[in-house]
């Protein structure tokens, strides 16, 4: 008996430090949907989405949502849903952050915006950010006309027709890239960019 305690134990243990971004305890509905849809909700929306007790509360709030978003639709299947979900998809495979596969910065982005115009990669840079930070790699997204990629609102609701920027750093080399520069939001921008 206390063998298999301190067996357990010691399991748990490894898990815990060999992989902290994934957790033992399944997320709820509400907190998977609250994830996989911040990106494309006002602030209003999001804050009325935490208030909802129930899963189907929260069915019939996204049911309301993607109706309102696609009400023009003369099909039966919502496009804008159908597509969200295939990005969120894509973007729960490819982007993950440190929690497992809740809020990372590029799946943000590609949620919003879809796949970039243009992606270039330099990886093994050893650039500073800070005075204690460097960059292991980069990724540079351009979009070239957000408006024709099926481009979803943002928070801040920003819709010229202008290209779009992102830059993203992986600063600790496990593969987590952060958001360091966007040309859509001034609260992206990391200021150890500007400030070595």
């Amino acid at each position: 008996m206390i063998k298999s305690l301190l067996l357990y134990s010691l399991v748990m243990i490894f898990v815990v430090i060999a992989f902290p971004g994934c957790s033992i305890v399944p997320k709820s509905f509400k907190e998977t949907t609250l994830d996989d849809m911040y990106p494309i909700l006002t602030d209003e929306q999001y804050q009325e989405m935490k208030t909802l007790n129930s899963d189907e509360e929260l069915t019939n709030f996204l049911d309301t949502y993607w109706h309102n978003l696609d009400s023009t639709s003369c099909t039966s299947e919502n496009e804008y849903k159908t597509e969200y979900v295939r990005r969120l998809k894509y973007a729960n495979e490819h982007f993950p952050d440190s929690r497992g596969w809740g809020r990372s910065d590029r799946k943000r982005i590609y949620l919003v915006y879809g796949p970039p115009d243009y992606i270039e990669r330099y990886a093994s840079t050893e650039n500073r950010i800070g005075a204690f930070s460097r960059m292991k790699s980069i990724e540079i997204w351009l979009y070239m006309s957000p408006g024709k990629n099926n481009s979803f609102p943002s928070q801040g609701n920003n819709f010229d027709k202008g290209e779009k920027k992102f830059l993203f750093a992986d600063v600790t080399g496990v593969g987590i890239y952060k958001i360091l520069y966007s040309s859509e939001d001034n609260g992206d921008i990391d200021i150890r960019m500007f400030n070595p």
